[in-house]
């Protein structure tokens, strides 16, 4: 899959996730990752086509997603936090199973951290991308702009540090794991650190879900 095109739809989910909705935004982000997973895949088989896939898998499996969707959120929601967080890491690890290689540990390491941040951010942050604390007209609309550059912004300024990081570790052994953690770092500063970020600076209120709050059976 071009990396334009993931660039772009990965940045569309981030502004979804920190603007409009955040569940939304999940979501996006976790269709693109699977879906480069997949081009990935076919390159792997040197299976060629005389078409660009891009917007064809992307469909599809976004199609499948949406047909899935309530179940797994039904059976999801039956299993709680640490259903979530499982699921996460479950879907993560099997992504870099086919093959240890940066085509495949990247959207492993980077779906682990927007998954588990998700469920931190939904459990003990309470970001509700929606909550512009009262804001109206022109403030509102400055706060979501505010919201979208601050987190672009720092998280170029990760991803630079990290290839940076991968770059002096290149040679080692365990090179993989280095970059599968320090994608998960992105993942968790887009679905926790940024939203706890713009809560600290007033650009957003904290609204948490009954269905999230901590419950005895929990701890």
């Amino acid at each position: 899959m071009e990396i334009k095109f993931i660039y772009f739809m990965l940045i569309l989910s981030f502004l979804i996730y920190w603007c409009i909705n955040e569940k939304t935004g999940l979501q996006l982000g976790i269709v693109v990752l699977i879906s480069a997973w997949v081009v990935s895949v076919y390159a792997h088989l040197e299976i060629d086509f005389p078409f660009n896939l891009n917007w064809i898998i992307f469909a599809v499996i976004f199609c499948v997603y949406l047909l899935l969707r309530n179940k797994i959120e039904t059976l999801l929601s039956m299993g709680g936090f640490r259903a979530y967080v499982i699921a996460s890491a479950v879907v993560s690890f099997l992504l870099i199973l086919y093959r240890p290689n940066y085509e495949f540990v990247i959207p492993g390491g980077f779906l682990l951290g927007l998954g588990a941040g998700y469920c931190l951010n939904k459990r003990f942050i309470g970001f509700k991308s929606a909550d512009v604390m009262q804001r109206k007209g022109a403030a509102k609309y400055l706060a979501l702009l505010a919201r979208f550059l601050l987190g672009v912004i720092i998280l170029v300024l990760i991803e630079y540090r990290i290839v940076k990081i991968i770059e002096v570790v290149a040679e080692r052994q365990n090179i993989m794991l280095y970059c599968f953690l320090c994608y998960g770092v992105i993942g968790l500063w887009v679905s926790v650190a940024a939203p706890w970020l713009f809560i600290k600076l007033r650009l957003a209120g904290i609204v948490f879900e009954e269905n999230w709050m901590i419950k005895k059976n929990d701890k």
